[in-house]
């Protein structure tokens, strides 16, 4: 059981990790584009302009949880390095719930921008809203899982990582 868990683990980082490299290298290839088509060409490509901006927007919020599990987000835990084991694993959870909670908040949040995005299109390409915006939950839960893994490993080792606070 162990095995299929650590599996899928390594599964989904390198899926999101490849996945934010493919958002990364569209949205520079299409700002290039869009360069090059204003001051070479002299023609204005609109349509680079509005995907490499949902390209970047995908980037970003997958890349949270990539930081996340790299313990690459601001943390302060002076007070939990000199803390005995059972005050240190009881700081882990007291700092973790209120970030699950408010994660969890705003992937309910984003579930009813989704529903506008269901009658709203993007402005040149006409592409349906509710794209750009699932962005929010599925970057948001991954972040959340990431959290959890870092809870974990933080409760198993309190002085090996950080969260967030």
């Amino acid at each position: 059981m162990f095995r299929v868990g650590t599996v899928f683990v390594t599964a989904l980082r390198k899926l999101v990790t490849g996945l934010v490299v493919l958002f990364f290298s569209y949205m520079a290839i299409a700002v290039l584009v869009q360069i090059a088509g204003r001051y070479v060409f002299n023609y204005s490509i609109d349509w680079t302009a509005e995907t490499a901006t949902f390209a970047q927007i995908w980037m970003i919020l997958l890349a949270a949880g990539l930081a996340m599990r790299d313990k690459l987000h601001v943390s302060v835990d002076a007070l939990a390095h000199v803390l005995p084991l059972p005050a240190q694993r009881f700081l882990t959870v007291v700092i973790a719930l209120p970030c699950i909670w408010f994660l969890s908040q705003a992937v309910y949040g984003s579930f009813a921008l989704i529903e506008i995005g269901r009658i709203q299109s993007s402005p040149v390409l006409q592409l349906p809203m509710w794209i750009p915006y699932l962005s929010l939950p599925v970057g948001l839960i991954y972040f959340g899982f990431e959290l959890l893994l870092a809870m974990a490993a933080r409760w198993r080792n309190p002085t090996a990582g950080s969260l967030p606070t």
